[in-house]
């Protein structure tokens, strides 16, 4: 029996477009913000507020809670402040829409593009009840390897202020405050705690300040995020004349100025050098050394009270003592949102050459599409550390070739083996390497593990045992050092297949270093934050055991390494290239990800193991 479809009621009729009305009026409907009130309004309501509270209070105010809060003063109305990273999306609080990183937007050359990506994370910031994201972040280029620069807007101090202006004037519009960072000079991960940028005023003036103040000036931006480095010897949370002199006199900023998270050292020095709020909590500017320093003398309470009311002033001007910041009204995953997230990807792309005119691709002709590396799938949203983005539904060159050309074959091959599996612990889940002994006749599989709880190789080992291979690479580089020192050291034999190049590949995390000896020589040395993956070829015949040894210093008690070697001609998986020989069109998909490339590391100069390889051997094909 076929049921019939009912006619629907005039009223299940209206009741349907309205519905259908509402959607498309939910779709599209932007929120009206309330009138800013005038400087001189906004310094009348914080003087009166200030006022309301005891020294006590101000001081616990300039110093973070919970990671990525302020502390509320109920007493005066002020909410505690929530903040999010960025600057590429809103990650902090869950899954997020990711739009082009910063180097792709400033490739855009648009900065009223920038400023429609500023308002959208204004819409994701308020749908999530962030008060204050953590970006734009706006470092010089100084060179290509810094692990950060995938955030930043690249090497050219005017076109990256134009884009910082359009970003952080679109973002506060939303009443959300844009935090510029890092003030100044974190242009390398490496050692970025101990990091000393020297440099000369012109150069300071000319390339690494007019960003900065672009965003004071023009954008008149409502937070600045000083560096982990040292500038000229002073660290930045403690240098007077950035913060005070240029930042707050020169420029008339009138924001708030915090550290970025664990970049404070010294309570005294950084109160006296301009920081507002140290970040993520109040390690040194805290009511236990500040309260004795203004009863010596040493820091004025005049000081801690500029410093509460430019944490006022900013409450006020947003309007947030007025409103709750979440927004139920904006769905978390807009769609306003994304068409922009869309535009600032399409806009961020740059073709350097199309040599014979190949594109556009003639598909009347290109019947099969070869598409070939890790990096085509799955998708990677954006690279490591803060400003990494869970994206809610990524979409990978993979699913979106598929998706746009439904009448196109797409042959997908990821053409060399993830360093993942390789180097970390899902490698484990699949076959051992058997080229490791830990007997030159090569008997007894694996390698010898020495642990030594002295944190050096003299003496005996504290513990030994036979472990299958060293795959332990990932994790996060935010690991907070440990007192106990630990070095572990793996001792063995590499037997080769086949004669002929072997690879041999390492990698460590955040500030963990090693050394790689290979018939006793040192091939490899990953310095501390300088552990990014790297390799060597070594000719070597087959069949001849050869002594490997891996020295490893952990930061943390936690083994966080990866070492493993096999032929380098088995980096490639051998089908990429006859898939790419029976295509009409092959595109390469190759570069870093999260793992190879973020905060806390610079990337290497060269691209990650293989993959070089593998462009060479698809273009011959």
């Amino acid at each position: 029996m076929i049921n019939k479809p009912q006619r629907r009621s005039s009223f299940s009729r209206l009741v349907l477009l309205s519905l259908a009305a509402a959607v498309a009026a939910v779709t599209f409907a932007v929120p009206v913000r309330a009138q800013r009130l005038s400087p001189a309004e906004v310094d009348r309501r914080a003087d009166e507020l200030l006022a309301k509270l005891t020294l006590e209070q101000k001081i616990k105010l300039i110093g973070g809670v919970d990671g990525m809060f302020t502390h509320a003063m109920p007493q005066i109305g002020l909410p505690r402040l929530k903040m999010s990273d960025g600057p590429v999306g809103v990650r902090v609080w869950g899954p997020s829409i990711a739009y082009a990183g910063g180097v792709g937007l400033a490739a855009s050359w648009d900065p009223e593009l920038a400023r429609k990506v500023g308002i959208a994370l204004g819409w994701d910031s308020r749908a999530r009840g962030v008060h204050i994201l953590l970006g734009p972040g706006v470092d010089m280029y100084r060179a290509p390897m810094n692990g950060r620069n995938f955030e930043y807007f690249g090497e050219d101090p005017y076109l990256a202020s134009a884009i910082a202006v359009g970003y952080i004037e679109g973002l506060q519009s939303e009443d959300v405050v844009a935090t510029i960072k890092h003030y100044a000079m974190n242009d390398a991960e490496y050692d970025r705690q101990h990091e000393n940028a020297i440099v000369g005023a012109r150069a300071l003036r000319e390339i690494y300040l007019p960003v900065f103040e672009a965003a004071v000036k023009q954008a008149h931006v409502g937070a600045v995020m000083d560096s982990y480095n040292l500038i000229n010897g002073e660290y930045a949370t403690a240098n007077k004349f950035l913060n005070v002199e240029v930042l707050k006199k020169e420029w008339g900023f009138r924001g708030i100025l915090m550290s970025d998270w664990g970049a404070a050292h010294d309570a005294v020095a950084d109160a006296n050098a301009g920081l507002d709020l140290e970040m993520p909590s109040a390690r040194y500017m805290n009511a236990e050394n500040l309260l004795p320093a203004i009863k010596a003398g040493k820091v004025s309470e005049a000081t801690i009270d500029d410093k509460v009311r430019r944490i006022l002033r900013v409450a006020i001007e947003f309007g947030w003592l007025n409103h709750d910041q979440t927004d139920l009204s904006l769905p978390l995953y807009n769609p306003n949102s994304l068409a922009t997230a869309l535009e600032s990807a399409r806009e961020s792309v740059v073709l350097l050459k199309n040599e014979g005119h190949l594109l556009p691709l003639d598909l009347n002709k290109v019947h099969t599409i070869a598409l070939i590396g890790l990096d085509a799938f799955p998708d990677e949203a954006s690279a490591g550390g803060s400003a990494h983005v869970t994206a809610i539904a990524p979409i990978s060159y993979l699913e979106g070739l598929t998706d746009y050309l439904p009448h196109t074959k797409i042959l997908w091959n990821s053409g060399v083996i993830d360093l993942k599996q390789l180097l970390g612990p899902q490698g484990f889940f699949g076959p051992r390497n058997a080229s490791f002994s830990t007997d030159a006749g090569g008997k007894h599989q694996g390698l010898t593990q020495e642990e030594f709880d002295s944190g050096t190789f003299t003496g005996t080992p504290d513990r030994t045992r036979t472990v299958p291979g060293v795959q332990f690479w990932g994790g996060s580089p935010f690991v907070p050092p440990s007192p106990k020192k630990l070095a572990v050291r793996w001792v063995g034999y590499y037997t080769p297949k086949t004669s002929g190049p072997q690879e041999f590949i390492a990698a460590s995390i955040a500030r963990d270093s090693y050394k790689l000896y290979v018939n006793d020589k040192l091939v490899l040395e990953g310095l501390p934050g300088r552990g990014e993956p790297q390799s060597v070829d070594i000719d070597l015949p087959a069949g001849q055991a050869v002594p490997v040894r891996l020295d490893y210093l952990p930061e943390s008690t936690r083994i966080r390494i990866g070492f493993n070697a096999l032929p380098a001609e088995d980096m490639l998986d051998p089908n990429a290239v006859k898939v790419a020989s029976m295509a009409d069109v092959a595109v390469l998909a190759v570069g870093f990800d999260s793992e190879t490339e973020g905060e806390g590391h610079d990337r290497t100069y060269a691209l990650p193991p293989g993959q070089e390889a593998l462009i060479k051997a698809v273009a011959a094909a």
